[in-house]
């Protein structure tokens, strides 16, 4: 697939088969990334991937933090099993949940480097995933900045959890996307 077709057909796909994706796959797109730039070559991309049973390691941290809010914002029992309930699913979205880990760097500058370079890396593995006939999708939210998954994932002064990228086979049909021309946010600095 040419570059300009993939960056251009490439979607975030919510609904993904279940079906196992091949180790072998996996590591195609994980090696995309790390040819992502990064200033001083620092590589400051760590990659935790969950598949089959590992996903419940996932969906246990993710149901644990659930409580945890819950229980801080005084939700009845009820309503915190619900919340419980689709913070565990939230793992089970795809067959390979890859969370994109940046590591800080020396000082604030190369931190915010380091995060961009990771940014990159996920694009690096979206695309890829893409010419191999596989779905993404780029989630975090609120629960990647908690401490709780700081923890979960053993993070350091610095390290920030740049994305969950879903993976799998695409359960759905291509659909065009719209995007206003690159002409309509430019402004030329021209001499």
């Amino acid at each position: 697939m040419e570059v300009d077709h993939a960056i251009e057909t490439r979607r975030s796909v919510g609904r993904v088969k279940q079906d196992p994706v091949p180790r072998e796959l996996v590591e195609k797109v994980l090696e995309s990334a790390v040819h992502a730039p990064n200033h001083k070559i620092t590589e400051p991309w760590r990659f935790h991937v969950f598949t089959g049973k590992g996903r419940g390691d996932l969906a246990r941290a993710r149901a644990e933090l659930a409580k945890i809010q819950a229980e801080a914002e005084g939700e009845e029992e009820e309503l915190a099993a619900g919340r419980i309930s689709r913070e565990r699913k939230k793992a089970f979205r795809a067959p390979v949940v890859i969370a994109v880990i940046s590591r800080g760097g020396r000082d604030e500058v190369e931190t915010l480097e380091n995060y961009a370079a990771c940014a990159a890396a996920v694009q690096n593995m979206q695309l890829t995933a893409h010419a191999l006939g596989l779905a993404t999708i780029w989630r975090t939210g609120p629960v990647a900045y908690h401490p709780y998954m700081r923890d979960f994932f053993g993070l350091e002064d610095g390290d920030r959890i740049v994305a969950y990228l879903y993976l799998g086979y695409p359960d759905v049909g291509e659909r065009p996307r719209r995007r206003e021309p690159a002409s309509s946010r430019t402004v030329w600095h021209e001499g």
